[in-house]
């Protein structure tokens, strides 16, 4: 398991840069995380895991209002990246996110004490993780522009095509009540939505799945 946890490690770019201690100190201490669809990953208001490398499935990130609102900021995906889990060590960040596993997921974690004493020592584990900060806030600036500057068609559309691109298929297999909580919706409005679209021939709409019909008439409703 070790040989494997250094294999993927050696993905991160700060990699040749440490010591060997620094290393060994890292694989003896990182773990392979494991998630069911639905699970709680993370809860900013509680915890300080650590870095999360994404190795299988997708986790969402979201905001959570005191009246129990969600607002999606980011997911993440196979290969991501994301140090907003290790906010503690991350004293620019002021807000809490949570994270769950959209689908089954499977994650590398380092924790959060290994990366305090790697950022401290080592200047290229440091720049490393506010580079991955600063992308991460990039996601939260677009999800917030998306809402306040979009209407609630624009931001169906938007994902669905945006989903179609990072899956590589027109076919979304997704329900109404996920979209609406990724775009940050009620599901009944996104259904109308929906169903206003594939009225007009842009989708087609069967249990559990939307289909892309006209991906180019879809374009220009953005």
């Amino acid at each position: 398991m070790k040989e494997k946890i250094e294999e993927l490690l050696k993905n991160l770019s700060f990699w040749n840069r440490l010591q060997e201690s620094e290393r060994e100190l890292v694989v003896q201490n990182s773990k392979i995380m494991e998630y069911q669809a639905g699970d709680a990953v993370y809860s900013g208001g509680t915890q300080c895991l650590g870095m999360m490398m994404v190795l299988k499935g997708t986790l969402r990130t979201y905001l959570l209002s005191d009246e129990g609102k969600e607002v999606t900021i980011y997911r993440l995906r196979q290969g991501d990246v994301c140090v907003l889990a290790a906010s503690c060590i991350l004293s620019a960040i002021t807000f809490d996110v949570e994270m769950e596993a959209q689908t089954d997921t499977r994650l590398l974690l380092v924790p959060a004490w290994v990366l305090s004493k790697l950022q401290d020592e080592n200047m290229y584990v440091e720049n490393f993780i506010y580079k991955e900060a600063a992308k991460r806030f990039s996601d939260v600036v677009e999800a917030l522009q998306q809402m306040m500057f979009l209407s609630l068609t624009q931001r169906v559309v938007s994902f669905l095509l945006d989903e179609s691109a990072k899956q590589g298929t027109s076919s979304i297999t997704m329900t109404h009540e996920e979209i609406a909580k990724t775009i940050g919706s009620a599901r009944e409005a996104v259904s109308r939505i929906l169903k206003q679209l594939a009225k007009g021939g842009y989708i087609s709409l069967n249990r559990g799945e939307i289909k892309i019909e006209e991906k180019a008439k879809l374009y220009q409703l953005l």
